[in-house]
């Protein structure tokens, strides 16, 4: 993600930061903060450590709001700290107008934020209070409440040490001004980049100059996205649209989406560090002050210091691919790693915090080798159990991650991430009546706007239970406004009730919600176009299905749909050849449609019109 201010607000946004700060600042902050100031030289650091964890491409971060445990998204090109909206409402929030004047910006567009306060945020052992959060954003990763942005990154210098799962905050001492900042370096080579940075931002943005093909490109370095090339910038660079492949579109901290391309990119230099032979994605966005974003994958393939001091950031390649859709051995990223563990002592939490770290860069032999420590020196540990499950189940070992979901969920059954897991797996094994308990306890115990009710809901929706879908729907959208994932969680509900053949009035509300948000969309036209058939009103059915088969002429749904729609407008010869279509290109979808619920057609058009249907039998 990326998240800016624009328009009037600056001021209002100082009040915000210079409040945030003053709060970091106290407590042991302040004591080390005071003693930097007054030591003499020679440099020396003084560091608070936050340990983080890898879940998929994302560094998670827990956080105590007001008592409760909150994860964040650890996101360096974030200006400020956000939390979700259903956070806040979990939380039990009031939320306030963001200062006159204020916008904020994403990477595809603005942002729909209000603003909050918290009475105590617990962070690095100490208790702050009145901390101000900006409410808005998307949830792209499930379990988490929200982002830490620069205002608690960036206070101070801050090393990122993702691959071993460590934020370090670090208080330099003494005469620094010269100092390669790389203390963990030794023979190791280091890379210094010069950061661009404006003197009047007290927590500044990771940005600088690299090269891509040669050509100079601003790049934001950004631990909350993945690493991308604007489109502009790869023209530039001499990246052809004919060597580019289409790779659907991307989303960021706005409502709106771009679209993405994979390039081919023969090299990227960071100031000497050069990497050869790339595949990027390239995306339709632009940024006034960058034209690259330099993601998650580089912080997992580099350590990194930054210096506010310096205006510098240092950094060591640990190993691996640098940019994740780069092809690459991982054998060198264990074999360092394991030279390193043999000189430290490292507990369970820190095995457990690398293997996270690996599994997110397919290095799945480190993964295990480090959970397999981390469970073994902590059995009683649920939180590891699952961590495990899930690295099982990304290598195919289906047995393995039942057995450690069993373990976790039975040591600790309120894990319910873990619990979600478990009740896909158990549908998908065939194991129905296990799922639907899995879900039942999940019902009861989820906050009502819990992001994993989104998961409830399409579970049940796959298991043709379109009532108990609709449900978890809604208690998940009204929190969920200004999601990203809003317009196809209506779409969601829309079907469902197509599927019922009820509420139909409600069902074309929801479709037609999904609709203003993404006009393009096939599967949303589709919907509307049941909902029509449902309805009886065949001309306005026509319609949606002739657009939504405009953009996917292949769903032999939107087939099936339209081919009973022309029998009721006593279009036989159109009808019989969209329903023939729709049995080529899927045999079974008679009964796939009868399973769904839905309006069946006849197998000859002499079988006559199909009328209006009410609820399925």
């Amino acid at each position: 993600m990326i998240a800016r201010t624009t328009g009037s607000g600056s001021r209002a946004l100082a009040r915000l930061r210079r409040r945030a700060s003053q709060g970091m600042l106290a407590g042991a902050l302040a004591a080390l903060a005071q003693a930097a100031a007054a030591a003499p030289a020679p440099c020396k650091l003084a560091l608070l450590e936050l340990p983080v964890k890898m879940v998929g491409v994302r560094a998670i971060a827990t956080v105590g709001i007001n008592g409760k445990e909150v994860p964040l998204v650890v996101d360096s090109g974030a200006f400020f700290s956000f939390l979700t909206e259903s956070a806040a409402a979990q939380l039990n929030l009031s939320l306030h107008p963001l200062p006159f004047g204020m916008n904020v910006m994403g990477l595809t567009g603005r942002v729909k934020a209000r603003a909050t306060t918290v009475d105590s945020l617990e962070l690095l052992k100490g208790k702050v209070p009145d901390v101000e959060f900006v409410v808005g954003g998307n949830e792209d990763v499930p379990g988490t409440m929200g982002l830490m942005g620069r205002n608690l990154l960036s206070f101070t210098d801050t090393e990122y040490d993702l691959a071993h799962g460590m934020i370090r905050f670090v208080f330099p001492k003494g005469d620094c001004g010269d100092t390669n900042m790389a203390y963990w370096a030794g023979d190791m080579p280091v890379v210094e980049l010069a950061l661009h940075r404006d003197r009047s931002e007290r927590t500044p943005a990771i940005r600088a100059t690299i090269e891509v093909n040669g050509r100079k490109t601003s790049a934001l370095f950004d631990t909350g996205a993945s690493t991308a090339l604007s489109l502009s910038a790869a023209h530039r660079a001499g990246v052809k649209d004919a060597d580019m492949t289409p790779d659907g579109r991307i989303a960021g901290a706005g409502t709106r989406t771009a679209n993405a391309w994979i390039a081919p990119v023969d090299k990227v230099d960071f100031g000497g560090e050069a990497i050869n032979h790339n595949k990027l994605a390239v995306a339709d966005f632009e940024m006034e002050d960058a034209d690259m974003l330099v993601g998650i994958d580089f912080f997992l393939s580099h350590r990194i210091y930054v210096s506010k001091r310096q205006s510098r950031m240092y950094f060591t390649y640990n190993g691996g691919p640098v940019f994740a859709l780069n092809k690459g051995e991982n054998a060198d990223i264990a074999a360092a790693d394991a030279a390193a563990s043999a000189a430290t002592a490292m507990t369970a939490d820190a095995y457990a915090r690398r293997g996270a770290a690996s599994q997110s860069r397919h290095d799945f032999a480190g993964a295990l080798a480090d959970l397999d420590r981390a469970c073994a020196l902590e059995p009683a540990n649920a939180v590891f159990l699952a961590t495990r499950a899930r690295l099982h189940l990304e290598m195919k070992a289906i047995d393995k991650a039942f057995a450690d979901l069993d373990a976790a969920l039975h040591l600790d059954p309120g894990l319910g991430e873990a619990r979600m897991t478990r009740a896909v797996m158990r549908e998908t094994a065939g194991q129905r009546a296990a799922a639907l308990a899995d879900l039942a306890v999940l019902e009861r115990t989820l906050a009502p706007q819990s992001d994993l009710r989104r998961g409830v809901a399409s579970l049940y929706g796959e298991m043709n239970l379109p009532a108990m879908a609709i449900a978890q729907w809604d208690q998940w959208l009204p929190t969920h406004r200004n999601d990203i994932g809003r317009a196809s969680a209506l779409n969601s509900r829309c079907w469902m009730r197509v599927e019922m053949g009820t509420e139909l009035d409600k069902a074309l509300d929801d479709c037609d919600d999904a609709i203003d948000a993404d006009s393009k969309n096939a599967s949303f036209l589709d919907s509307r176009a049941w909902v029509y058939l449902r309805q009886g009103k065949f001309r306005k059915s026509l319609d949606d299905f002739d657009d939504a088969l405009k953009i996917d002429p292949g769903s032999a749904y939107s087939l099936y749909g339209r081919g009973q729609v022309h029998l009721a407008l006593g279009h036989a010869q159109a009808g019989e050849a969209d329903l023939a279509a729709a049995r080529r290109r899927q045999p079974e979808v008679d009964a796939h449609a009868r399973l769904d619920g839905l309006p069946t057609a006849p197998s000859q058009a002499a079988s006559g019109p199909v009328p209006p249907s009410g609820p399925a039998p």
